[in-house]
């Protein structure tokens, strides 16, 4: 009787020991998810808009770059910029276009967009006229017209127009719901220094008009200008390090570039935010002692340009990527058209198992608290990201060592229209509300676009971005600590 009582007495203090340690860490993630900041992320994407379109290696780039670098430092972490190699680089300096005749269209056209590597043109005038069959390009018909598209246009279509002598293109956006009705699709150019023709990307709704125009007969006059600079530049990459016990370390990235072209508040400014959101937040928590140092090192990588940066990260540090024990990914955590979940990919990859576990059991533990998520899933890989990068696949490509890294990318939608995905084998969230063996991705409606802006995206659902920081915070003070 004595032992059976002091068996149970061991097995009492064990599981009351156990309860302080899950209690302490309920408090520790408590304090955490009330320091993030809905503010500072809002701010911290409007800032970034205003510098531009953050592409790596431009003037705008260098911007960011020095913004981010003053960031990280005030919150005490040691800051590295990494210079990457030369890449052709272009910058908007400033575009008009408008509907000069007749009279009535004259406001019709607004929300425009100049496609990148487009060249300077001067204050030009043309007719526009719609794309004659293609047959039809050999005489000189088209000299000096400026033509309304329907569809893109591959690189050699694009030189058969230059070499026919047209004067602009104005490419009107696709037609899908909840999309680019009155906002234009970006679409850029082939990166060059010898284009000959500017690219205006238009909103669905003035490119319906026009058409309508053109259809009646009406003679369409429009002027037109671009100033632009095209020339070599290197992207930079931002690193700040919150150091931990080991060398090994958690990599928590988003690309800093507006890869599109445009705004880009919601891509991916809004995932530089949760970045930048993240690290203040934990640095400020060891920095006063609430929190211990890590026991892994965390790095808080923001790239110069999308998967460019991140490649040039890997070669670079080739030697090293056993050093990596996750990768977690910001892209595009500002908005979603149709629900309020929150996106953890790619639970098709058998090595990512541990991580979206973790992940996942987060994303049920608080789903429906006050602030925090109304859904969460994990779902199967749909590529496009720099998460990709990490992967064995991907690594063979750049031929460094096949290292298993777990590599997954959190967001709140993708793309530019709803996908239905069959839901991985083995993978079912509590907190997803959705069919059982079905993923519907979010996406927005701005993705790409010329009101990818903060009014229409990260103002609109500013809760998305810290649902973002504090679940990839949560899952940190699981596994680094």
């Amino acid at each position: 009787m004595k032992i059976l009582s002091c068996c149970l007495t061991r097995v009492l203090l064990l599981v009351a020991v156990a309860l302080q340690f899950v209690d302490a860490q309920a408090i520790v993630e408590t304090r955490f998810a009330s320091r993030v900041s809905q503010q500072r992320l809002l701010t911290t994407v409007r800032e970034l808009v205003k510098l531009g379109n953050r592409w790596g290696g431009t003037e705008s780039g260098d911007r960011a770059v020095a913004y981010l670098e003053r960031k990280f430092k005030s919150f005490g972490l040691h800051v590295e910029v990494i210079e990457e190699p030369e890449r052709l680089v272009f910058t908007h300096t400033s575009w008009s276009l408008r509907v000069e005749e007749p009279k009535g269209l004259r406001r019709l056209i607004k929300n425009e967009w100049l496609a990148g590597f487009s060249p300077s043109v001067a204050l030009t005038k043309a007719e526009l006229v719609g794309l004659p069959p293609w047959e039809d390009l050999e005489d000189n018909s088209l000299k000096g017209k400026a033509i309304l598209l329907e569809s893109s246009l591959t690189d050699r279509q694009y030189q058969r127009l230059a070499e026919a002598g047209v004067s602009a293109l104005l490419l009107i956006s696709p037609r899908l719901p909840g999309a680019y009705t009155d906002w234009a699709l970006i679409e850029n150019l082939k990166a060059s220094e010898t284009n000959r023709v500017p690219l205006f990307n238009l909103s669905r709704n003035s490119g319906e008009a026009l058409i309508a125009a053109l259809e009646r007969r009406e003679k369409i006059v429009i002027s037109f200008s671009a100033l632009t600079k095209i020339g070599w530049g290197r992207p930079k990459t931002v690193v700040a390090t919150l150091p931990g016990k080991r060398d090994s370390y958690y990599l928590i990235c988003a690309h800093g570039d507006a890869d599109s072209g445009g705004p880009g508040a919601d891509d991916n400014a809004s995932g530089v935010s949760g970045v930048v959101e993240l690290a203040r937040t934990l640095g400020g928590m060891v920095r006063t002692r609430l929190i211990p140092q890590p026991e892994h090192s965390i790095k808080f990588v923001v790239w110069g340009a999308e998967i460019y940066s991140t490649q040039h990260y890997v070669r670079s540090n080739a030697d090293e990527l056993e050093k990596i024990q996750a990768v977690l990914n910001y892209d595009e955590i500002g908005t979603g058209a149709t629900r309020n979940c929150l996106y953890f990919e790619s639970n098709d990859v058998e090595h990512n198992a541990r991580l979206l576990r973790t992940l996942e059991q987060i994303g049920e533990e608080y789903v429906g608290k006050r602030g925090f998520w109304e859904e969460a899933t994990t779902n199967p890989s749909q590529g496009g990201t720099d998460s990709y990068v990490f992967l064995p696949s991907w690594l063979r490509r750049l031929r460094v060592p096949e290292v298993e890294i777990p590599s997954v990318t959190i967001y709140t939608g993708a793309w530019n229209e709803l996908k239905r995905l069959p839901q991985t084998e083995g993978w079912h969230s509590k907190a997803w509300k959705g069919p059982r063996d079905t993923v519907y991705v979010d996406f927005s409606a701005y993705y790409h676009s010329s009101l990818d802006i903060p009014e229409r995206t990260t103002e609109r659902e500013p809760f998305n971005m810290t649902w973002a920081v504090k679940a990839v915070g949560i899952a940190l003070l699981r596994l680094a600590w």
